[in-house]
């Protein structure tokens, strides 16, 4: 605590003061804008860097308009877009609370060979990432009349999953929120690859979008880890989790990877499991032959994401589950002896937008 005419404590904020840090309303906004959303474009960076050899498309959206409706949810009454459009706060609110989920990319698809040593899955998409903030209305854009002007609002597709062999899933789109140097952006997932035409590699999962919360990561597929007729496939792996350890707030879970199969019918792993989105669980992945399970719808109270799609199964058609909506990963495709045989990737969920006004006048 301190008393008149003494300093502010050190890294205390003070208005118009020569003591301590000096804020203004321009430079609450850099502070915003260089705490959230530069380290999404430093982490978006990163994880393109690692995955490469996927069409990842993040500037996809929802270009179909649709009207935005109100929704209760645990933080309170929201405005809930789901496609490209507007907002403009209602006079009188103090304050906005945002939730943006990115959408959920689409699961590689697996390999098909006569061989049955290189029946390798696809890896699973990665979710969409989620942000949640609360933003003092003072910081929004007024027009000449001193009245709130409309924000514009991009909302991600989710991507679709490979097809053709060994195609990999396309990256989720991004949920931005406002434009230019203000905008809060929320990647999609990047999407999983497909299988490989080599005995001891498979699929890799894409790598969960960036946010507050990342999405989770998409599962790698099975693949063979010894050759010859005692080879056994390694297990698929279930996609990433995405949710916060201590409020119940989360993105997409990522899709599970595919599964492969080895020389004998007994050498086989089913895809793996599609991870969960806050508290949705994934779809679980397909056994021997069947196509993974779509992930979990959240709760129509909470504003979470949804769960990954599981893994589809190896040899038999077994395509990926599609990422639940909003904003989980599609699952990776199964391998299989031919074309027909191996599945194609799971489909992502799209993104979402909730906005949650305080101190509003009554409607």
């Amino acid at each position: 605590m301190t008393t008149p005419g003494q300093g502010a404590p050190d890294g205390a904020f003070v208005v118009r003061s020569r003591y301590g840090q000096n804020i203004t309303e321009q430079s609450a906004k850099a502070i915003m804008k260089g705490g959230v959303v530069k380290s999404f474009s430093g982490a978006q960076d990163a994880a393109h860097n690692t995955y490469n050899n996927v069409i990842d498309d993040h500037s996809r959206s929802i270009t179909e308009l649709r009207a935005a409706y109100d929704k209760l949810v645990l933080q309170g009454k929201a405005i809930v877009f789901t496609s490209n459009n507007t907002y403009t706060p209602t006079p009188g609110t103090v304050s906005i609370e945002l939730i943006i989920i990115g959408a959920g990319a689409g699961g590689g698809a697996g390999w098909a060979a006569g061989l049955p040593a290189y029946e390798n899955g696809g890896g699973g998409g990665g979710g969409g990432g989620e942000i949640h903030v609360r933003i003092p209305t003072a910081l929004l854009a007024k027009d000449g009349a001193g009245k709130f002007a409309p924000i514009p609002i991009t909302v991600g597709a989710g991507g679709p999953g490979g097809v053709a062999i060994a195609a990999a899933g396309t990256g989720g789109g991004n949920t931005i929120f406002g434009s230019g140097a203000q905008a809060l952006t929320v990647t999609g997932g990047t999407g999983g690859t497909g299988g490989v035409e080599n005995i001891l590699n498979s699929g890799f999962g894409g790598a969960g979008g960036v946010g507050m919360i990342f999405g989770g990561n998409g599962g790698r597929a099975s693949a063979q880890i010894v050759s010859g007729e005692n080879s056994v496939p390694s297990r698929a792996e279930r996609g990433g989790t995405s949710l916060s350890s201590y409020e119940l707030y989360g993105g997409g879970g990522g899709g599970g990877g595919g599964g492969s199969g080895g020389p004998s019918d007994a050498g086989r792993w089913p895809g793996g499991d599609g991870g969960a989105g806050g508290i949705a669980p994934g779809g679980k992945g397909g056994a021997n032959g069947l196509p993974g399970n779509p992930g979990s719808i959240p709760s129509s109270i909470l504003a979470t994401g949804g769960g990954g799609g599981g893994g589809g199964g190896v040899n038999g058609g077994g395509k990926g589950g599609d990422g639940a909506y909003p904003g989980g990963g599609g699952g990776g495709g199964g391998g299989g002896r031919s074309d027909a045989a191996r599945g194609k990737g799971g489909n992502g969920g799209n993104g979402i937008v909730y906005v949650i006004e305080r101190g509003a006048e009554p409607k």
